[in-house]
């Protein structure tokens, strides 16, 4: 049975979702329809593209993933379409899909008037009027280019760590609901420039000398470094949030100084 999956800003409170999940059922009956999370903090398109970039290749081939996650107006109103592993993406021209592709996917197909358009819902309501009949439709189809022409994705990129022979550095991309601290430093990274080396990881007034495996190898509220599900690093603290405690943030420096 085709779905499609759901990443917004707006919220649980409100009617909001319902009202996309409406328009999406009223279209297509048969669609399964999945919440990836509808409490990304207001307008942020970095958070929206962490949690659909690690989630979306659990799902099978065919999925259609909406995202409704817009700051500000764009040059493509009603949305663009990429296909990527497979799987398809509905999303504003605002650079989140090419932050979900790794910048991998260079075209994606503009809605055009060929799309169907709710258009009992106002051009603000950009979800209900556009994305989510154009998600009905595609998953119905799966014929992307029956949807409008091609137009050239914004470029966003996550950001790489800078490495020096002696020092990796790089910064938090994304905390968690545990207060997680996720870094833009992947395992391979790490392990290719580590080598045999020891290594020291500071960030903030933290100081670490090792990564664990899994959370009981320290004790209660003590602070660890980790490779999480993601396979980026993170700053964690056992049964306890690393971003209230250590005063963590988005966009904090991380170092990893290595020695002989």
């Amino acid at each position: 049975m085709p779905i499609i999956t759901l990443t917004s800003d707006m919220g649980t409170n409100n009617h909001y979702p319902a009202v996309l999940k409406g328009v999406i059922l009223s279209a297509f009956p048969k669609a399964t329809l999945v919440d990836i999370t509808h409490e990304i903090p207001d307008y942020d398109i970095i958070q929206a593209a962490f949690a659909v970039k690690n989630s979306f290749f659990a799902f099978p081939a065919g999925t259609v993933h909406l995202l409704a996650v817009d700051p500000e107006e764009t040059a493509c109103p009603t949305g663009l379409v990429m296909k990527y592993r497979e799987q398809f993406f509905i999303a504003p021209d605002n650079g989140v899909l090419s932050l979900i592709c790794d910048g991998q996917v260079k075209e994606a197909v503009e809605l055009g008037p060929q799309a169907p358009v709710r258009e009992d819902f106002p051009r603000s309501f950009r979800a209900a009027r556009y994305y989510a009949p154009a998600a009905a439709k595609l998953a119905q189809t799966g014929n992307v280019g029956s949807l409008g022409p091609l137009k050239a994705l914004r470029d966003l990129r996550w950001g790489e760590p800078s490495y020096n022979g002696a020092c990796l550095r790089g910064k938090i991309i994304h905390i968690d609901k545990f207060g997680n601290a996720v870094t833009n430093i992947h395992r391979d990274n790490f392990m290719q420039v580590k080598e045999t080396r020891r290594f020291e990881i500071f960030i903030r007034n933290l100081r670490l000398k090792r990564v664990v495996n899994t959370y009981s190898d320290v004790g209660k509220a003590d602070a660890l470094a980790i490779f999480g599900e993601s396979h980026y690093l993170e700053i964690a603290m056992r049964e306890a949030s690393a971003a209230d405690l250590l005063g963590l943030k988005v966009h904090d420096m991380i170092t990893i100084e290595f020695n002989a």
